[in-house]
């Protein structure tokens, strides 16, 4: 019985080893009875997700019982698979800067899916009609002209025309040989019976008469003959020619248009290209800055179970406070501060006091009290120096609106509203003048067809550093950075936008001398100016509207600008600003240049109540606007005049 139970055991234990070599291998990545290995267990990591990747990604044989934990399992493969998610930002921060990869995704031609909406591509339809049309043209120019038929090709096409033979009229007479024409016997019969013979008429005269006639219907048979055949062989050869000529130009016209056709999609494909990969890398930007600053929840629970949860991510996070406690429920406030992801750093808060087991101690201060000197109580001021610093700012809302009901002549409600802010901030003591100013605009309409729509936009930073030269002269210094806040579209187009924030945006910088005769008027002169031109996504601007090359996001010009500032009070509550500015490219003296002129008319009604009148005059040679023909279609590119007025009653607050 020993012996028995012994065996077994062995036997247990053989078939339990057996069974975990099986599961533990970190090679055997199949399954069934047959996939086996006796290999010990080292990676059982890799070995899960191979196994479980085979069965999901299998022949198909393999299916889940409940779909709804489908998510959960992929979800799982996914995590222990992927990298962790710091190597993958480090991975995909290096790849989003190395230059040397242009292209992240790749696109061929052909693989276009709508190739009709693609400027300029004719479909196969269009290009057929095109080539018949052409061909039918040829055609129809070549039959109404002189076409020249070789001599050779004359010559041999009447040689094998089939005339009277010529010959002894009398043999040919006695015998008619069925070889002639039917047309020529039939002639030459009729010929004979149209005779009147006179009475008296011998043999010999009779004979006479029927050589002449057999003569005179030969020669004019033969060349009734001949000129059929020449009038058959050159129509022939004219239509001939005509085909080959027309189908030769076709055939030219068609390769062309199919070459063309090509070179279309070629040069479409590779802008989307790069549109699709600057909206791709700006969408992987956000990606990977999403994923880098993701957070972790952290619960910790103290002494008595309460739970606090705080978050830790590699971004600044809120800190929280906790209360540990001992056995004694003693409380201590400790402050927990975001360390990174999966990082924290406790504090013990400051101003803790632990009653039970140091006691406060307090320590009383006596000060002397002392009245002041008598030489102390008289003071005078020689000389104040007011602040140097200016800040003024003011804030304005607009409104325009129209009501309408069962208004005959027409027309529908709308509202309007106009947002403005503005701040200043100047510094100005002794040679120095520092000038900042802050504006933002937004205008926004309203009606029942036409839904909301932008009519201005504006967000401009500017500031100017002056140090005193001589007299009224400042050495100056400018910066000046001007986009606009929301996207903007050609109405009623609310598809495509043609501008957006930093679509485009410009940055100046100026070295020149600024005029200030008084704290109204300032004229700025500045032969060194560096304007950049910015178009921050190309894939849904397009950056031709604007003076740069396809593919490019900046365009720097060089050039002298000149501004002008003037602000004048007409009377106590009307006051008038204008300013002007002129900018002149170095590449292009005289030829290429901007100019904005904006005029602002404000009357104040009460403290608070506003009538506001603004125009803008604007020309920017790298602004295109389209040319069009008599039928609207667009030939050409080129900039124009723009201007704009509003006018605003309102409430407006100075701070």
């Amino acid at each position: 019985m020993k012996l028995k139970k012994y065996f077994y055991v062995l036997i247990t234990s053989c078939l339990f080893f057996s069974q975990l070599s099986v599961y533990g291998s970190g090679n055997a990545v199949s399954y069934g009875p047959k996939s086996r290995n006796k290999a010990a267990i080292k990676d059982t990591l890799s070995w899960s997700v191979s196994m479980m990747k085979k069965v999901f990604n299998g022949s198909g044989e393999w299916f889940m019982t409940s779909d709804s934990f489908q998510k959960s399992v992929k979800g799982v493969i996914d995590y222990a698979e992927n990298d962790p998610i710091d190597t993958v930002v480090v991975n995909m921060n290096q790849l989003l800067q190395n230059d040397s990869i242009p292209l992240l995704f790749n696109r061929k031609p052909e693989n276009i899916p709508v190739k009709s909406v693609v400027p300029g591509y004719i479909s196969a339809n269009e290009l057929d009609r095109q080539v018949e049309t052409l061909r039918q043209t040829v055609a129809d120019s070549i039959r109404k002209s002189v076409v020249a038929v070789p001599d050779d090709y004359l010559t041999e096409g009447l040689s094998r025309a089939r005339l009277v033979p010529s010959g002894e009229p009398r043999q040919m007479l006695l015998n008619i040989e069925p070889s002639l024409p039917n047309a020529f016997v039939n002639r030459y019969r009729k010929g004979l019976g149209d005779i009147i013979l006179p009475a008296n008429i011998t043999e010999a005269e009779i004979d006479t008469l029927k050589y002449r006639l057999f003569n005179t219907t030969r020669q004019f048979y033969n060349d009734s003959v001949l000129f059929s055949q020449r009038d058959s062989l050159m129509m022939a050869y004219k239509e001939n020619y005509i085909t080959r000529l027309s189908n030769d130009r076709a055939t030219k016209r068609r390769d062309y248009l199919t070459a063309r056709n090509r070179e279309t999609l070629n040069i479409y494909n590779d802008a989307e290209v790069r549109k699709v990969n600057d909206s791709v890398r700006i969408a992987l930007h956000y990606l990977t800055n999403y994923a880098a600053s993701d957070s972790s929840l952290l619960t910790i629970t103290n002494n008595t179970g309460h739970k606090t949860k705080t978050w830790t991510a590699n971004r600044p996070m809120t800190p929280t406070r906790i209360f540990l406690k001992n056995e004694q429920n003693d409380s201590i406030s400790v402050v927990l501060y975001n360390n990174g992801k999966g990082g924290v750093k406790m504090v013990i808060e400051d101003g803790v006091k632990f009653m039970r087991m140091v006691e406060t101690q307090k320590k009383e201060i006596l000060f002397d009290h002392k009245k002041p000197d008598n030489k102390l109580q008289n003071i005078y001021l020689k000389h104040v120096d007011p602040l140097p610093w200016t800040l003024f700012g003011t804030g304005a809302v607009g409104f325009t609106q129209t009501a309408l009901s069962n208004w005959a002549k027409g027309g529908e409600s709308s509202l309007s509203m106009l947002l403005i802010g503005k701040y200043i901030a100047n510094y100005s003591k002794k040679y120095v003048k520092w000038e900042n100013s802050a504006e933002f605009r937004l205008g926004i309409f309203s009606s029942k067809t036409r839904g909301l729509e932008k009519n201005d936009d504006k967000m401009e930073f500017q500031s100017r550093l002056g140090i005193s030269a001589f007299k009224k002269w400042y050495y100056s210094g400018e910066s000046n950075f001007r986009t606009q806040i929301a996207k903007g579209y050609k109405y009623p187009d609310k598809e495509n936008p043609i501008s957006a924030f930093m679509a485009p945006g410009y940055l100046t910088f100026s070295l020149g001398m600024d005029y200030k005769p008084n704290k109204r008027f300032s004229l700025f002169l500045s032969p060194l100016t560096s304007k950049t031109t910015f178009i921050r996504d190309t894939a849904m601007i397009d950056p031709n509207n604007y003076g740069l090359e396809p593919g490019k996001k900046k365009l720097w010009e060089p050039g002298v600008i000149v501004k002008m500032n003037w602000h004048y009070l007409i009377k106590e509550n009307i006051t008038y600003d204008t300013r002007a500015e002129i900018f002149s490219n170095y590449n292009f003296p005289f030829q290429k240049y901007n100019v904005f002129w904006e005029q602002t008319l404000v009357l104040q009604v009460t403290q608070y109540i506003s009538t506001r009148i603004n125009t803008q005059v604007v020309y920017d040679y790298n602004t295109k606007f389209p040319v069009t023909d008599a039928d609207g279609v667009e030939i050409a590119q080129k900039a124009k005049w723009q201007f704009k007025e509003l006018f605003t009653v309102g409430f407006n607050y100075k701070f």
